[in-house]
């Protein structure tokens, strides 16, 4: 039986990005209800060669290798309660985190520097900043967001990321480095980090990762 617009838009990542062509996930999801193969539009759900990337229901189906062919230690999922993935993040300049007012929802763009990463990053800040230290929670929603109604913070720093582990190849250890691949990494790239948190939770492990490079 066909999948309803409701059905599909739940297995969209709700990104809202715009490079489908649509506005918003949920345009894509009601031309897909129509024309299923449509679903290759979206990016985060495949790979530049044309196969499509697993949605992860079990171990046995991830390949464990990234779009250079390269291997990685385990996923990591955003929160399920949180718009996207979830990055702890530092201006170049922490001052500008006073200057420019940032608080709670805002949208801000920027993009990291000391990852290799080339992509301007969207976020929507999830807590009150740190007005001290001029630290930033947000989490990655999509280029969208920011031609609506975005402000610009520069480059910055990647102090950690967060989010949730379902699949991993080995016991995950505080202290130690591994490769990861962030779940809607839109390079679909394994970044490397060391693991400085974990707690179990019901359906996973919550983690989180310093010292991030994409390697």
């Amino acid at each position: 039986m066909a999948e309803s617009a409701q059905e599909i838009l739940a297995r969209l990542p709700g990104k809202d990005c715009g490079q489908c062509g649509f506005k918003t996930c949920a345009g894509l999801a009601e031309l897909v209800a129509l024309h299923l193969d449509e679903l290759k539009r979206c990016i985060h759900l495949w790979h530049p060669t044309g196969a499509p990337i697993p949605l992860l229901p079990a171990d046995e189906d991830i390949t464990w290798k990234d779009m250079l062919g390269r291997e990685y230690d385990f996923v990591l999922e955003p929160f399920p309660e949180d718009p996207g993935p979830r990055e702890i993040i530092v201006p170049l300049n922490p001052l500008n985190v006073e200057r420019l007012a940032v608080k709670k929802g805002d949208v801000l763009y920027g993009r990291p520097v000391m990852t290799g990463c080339p992509v301007t990053h969207v976020g929507v800040v999830v807590e009150e900043p740190d007005y001290l230290n001029g630290v930033i929670v947000w989490c990655i929603v999509g280029p969208l967001a920011a031609r609506e109604r975005g402000r610009e913070i520069g480059h910055y720093h990647i102090i950690a990321y967060e989010g949730i582990v379902r699949h991993a190849r080995q016991e995950l250890q505080i202290g130690r480095r591994y490769f990861f691949l962030p779940r809607m990494c839109m390079l679909q790239s394994r970044h490397s980090g060391l693991v400085n948190a974990l707690a179990k939770r019901e359906r996973g492990t919550r983690v989180r990762v310093e010292g991030i490079w994409i390697a």
